[in-house]
């Protein structure tokens, strides 16, 4: 007899954690300008019934810097960390003979949930985590630029800090880096993104799980403060070549050894320095990056950057001492004066041009730097599920008694999509088919084909995100991986034969971050929730540019299928006197379709159904 007070479908559960590595290999070596390999895993059946929110991904992984070569401080992508290293996932049910889920450029995706999902004990959690890194006191900016996340020397996990520069040797040796271990969740409908469900791993015959490891050029990154393309003020500013703060003169006659760093940004003691011995250094203006000092070395008599050969504190301020160089006159030549210039890394970004036209190139730029990466001690840590034994044989019977199970998952599908920057009133027309879609999220990407140094360094040819008198320039470090707008008028979309909404949506304010437009982030948050991605933060409104359409509300779905669904673009940016704007960037449109999938287990057959 049942009773209101007392539950008669008690289940006994228990949970326990296990560990499944990965199937092929012990170790994982990448090199920046080179494919990732490939990872493999196999879910056991005997895992039973697997809580995929609270299972991750386990790795170590190790920076190292190529021999011969300048050094300079890196580590991975400081917004998702370790989910950077993920380029696709594919999951089969255990003989791999159906594909349950796929994602396509993974890593791109979870780019899109943290830049809109996040808050500061979010951000503080993934640091802990995941890699990523988090702005910090020490390192903090005095110039009133925007707060960067990529400046932590203090408490980086990637590599040691440094109190006192090695006697002996540069920097950038494997006693340098640190072995970071990093547990991410994996964000798919199978895992962290599908809610509360138990998967019955035992009815697929387990899992198998592919992971495509990215190029480490697209997920190494350099400090903002040794860049000249991002937030230039961030950067150590030139003081002088004594301590009391004198210039920098033209003269070819007299050798310089010594510069002074400002006090500014905390610059205070050798552990707050972000250069490091060894690291070849440039001059430049502080609010042009192409104005910069003709510097030569004196060993060669030729163009070049000054290496770094110790970094101390004298006379109240950090002192770098460095190899002969002499400020020369070619190209004009130009004097550096106190607090007029900053200092910034040579060791990627080596282009240097005629400050009388800007534009005669004196040293050309990198297109080489074999940084690498050791990923290794790959694993799954599934959360299992215990169920009672009794319960599991009587969902067996049924079973055999020709039952069947269906689970509904939230999952995404990218649609890939070219577009030239001469088409400048376009129409994307895309072939989905879903029958329970939620929200389109349109990711127009950068598809310029870029340098392993412009990749890790957010160089001059990388698109630039912001034009401001706070940061002067912020060019992207994530370049394919996140959304750009490039001078877009408005958008608008067809779907089902309808424009969608009925006007277009106009985004022109957006473009560098000059002002906010309304209604692009209203639509832009209907998208977001309906993908299950909670919209927390639009602090990277046009720094993660996204286009967004919910196709429902609440826990609607659409039936996408035999039905038209476009995207129309219009890029018409003119200036206050009317000069025309065109775009700049040719891009590849990463189109996610979030949707509802069907996995249907039957006797000894698994279907999906979109």
């Amino acid at each position: 007899m049942s009773s209101f007070w007392r539950n008669d479908d008690k289940i006994k559960v228990s949970q326990t954690q296990v560990s499944v590595p990965s199937t092929n290999g012990l170790s994982y070596s990448s090199t920046a300008g080179q494919s990732g390999r490939r990872v493999d895993f196999e879910i056991p059946s005997t895992v039973k019934f697997l809580d995929g929110k609270n299972s991750y991904l386990q790795f170590d992984i190790k920076i190292g810097l190529p021999a011969g070569s300048s050094p300079t401080r890196l580590q991975l992508d400081p917004f998702i960390g370790g989910q950077s290293v993920v380029k696709n996932l594919r999951i089969y049910s255990g003989n791999r003979s159906v594909l349950l889920e796929e994602i396509s450029d993974y890593n791109a995706k979870v780019q899109m949930q943290y830049s809109y999902n996040q808050d500061d004990s979010m951000r503080k959690l993934r640091a802990l985590k995941e890699g990523s890194l988090i702005n910090t006191v020490e390192n903090r900016g005095t110039l009133g630029t925007s707060v960067s996340n990529n400046i932590d020397l203090s408490s980086n996990p990637y590599y040691k800090p440094v109190g006192t520069v090695p006697a002996t040797r540069d920097w950038g040796t494997t006693d340098d880096f640190l072995t970071a271990k990093l547990s991410l969740p994996i964000h798919c409908g199978m895992f962290a993104d599908g809610g509360n469900k138990i998967f019955p791993v035992l009815m697929t015959d387990g899992l198998f799980v592919e992971v495509d490891l990215e190029d480490p050029a697209r997920y190494l990154k350099q400090l903002d403060s040794v860049n000249r393309n991002r937030r230039m003020k961030q950067n150590p500013i030139f003081h002088g070549v004594d301590k009391d703060g004198l210039a920098l003169s033209i003269n070819n006659a007299t050798n310089r050894t010594e510069i002074y760093l400002g006090l500014q940004n905390n610059m205070r003691t050798v552990e707050n320095c972000p250069f490091v011995k060894g690291e070849r250094i440039g001059i430049c203006k502080i609010d042009d990056p192409l104005t910069q000092c003709a510097l030569t070395l004196t060993a060669t008599g030729a163009q070049g950057h000054p290496k770094i050969d110790n970094i101390e504190v004298a006379d109240g301020y950090v002192r770098i001492t460095c190899e002969q160089f002499q400020n020369s006159n070619t190209g004009t030549g130009v004097e550096a004066t106190s607090n007029n210039f900053i200092i910034f890394s040579a060791t990627l970004d080596t282009k240097r041009v005629q400050v009388g036209d800007l534009t005669t190139q004196i040293i050309a730029a990198s297109t080489s730097y074999a940084a690498t990466t050791e990923i290794s001690n790959c694993a799954i840590v599934c959360q299992q599920v215990g169920l009672d034994p009794q319960y599991e044989a009587g969902m067996m019977k049924r079973m055999r008694d020709g039952g069947s199970i269906e689970i509904d998952i939230p999952s995404v599908t990218n649609y890939k999509h070219s577009l030239l920057k001469s088409n400048r009133n376009a129409t994307i027309n895309l072939a989905v088919s879903n029958t329970r879609a939620k929200s389109m999220i349109v990711m127009p990407t950068d598809a310029t084909v870029l340098s392993p140094p412009a990749l890790m360094a957010g160089t001059q040819e990388t698109y630039e995100e912001e034009t401001t008198s706070m940061d002067g320039q912020l060019h992207s470090i994530r370049s394919g991986q996140c959304g750009i707008i490039d001078r877009l008028t408005s958008y608008q979309m067809v779907v089902d034969d309808k424009l969608v909404p009925s006007r277009p949506i106009v985004v022109s304010k957006i473009n560098k971050g000059v002002s906010v437009a309304a209604q692009p982030l209203i639509e832009l948050e209907k998208a977001l929730n309906q993908a299950k991605i909670v919209p927390r933060s639009f602090v990277d409104y046009n720094r993660n540019f996204l286009i967004g359409r919910a196709y429902a509300l609440n826990d609607g779905v659409a039936n996408l299928n035999n039905k038209s669904n476009q995207i129309q673009l219009f890029y018409g940016e003119t200036t206050a006197a009317g000069v025309d704007q065109p775009p700049t960037q040719d891009k590849l449109l990463y189109c996610y379709l979030f949707h509802l999938r069907r996995i249907s287990i039957k006797g000894d057959s698994v279907t999906v159904t979109l």
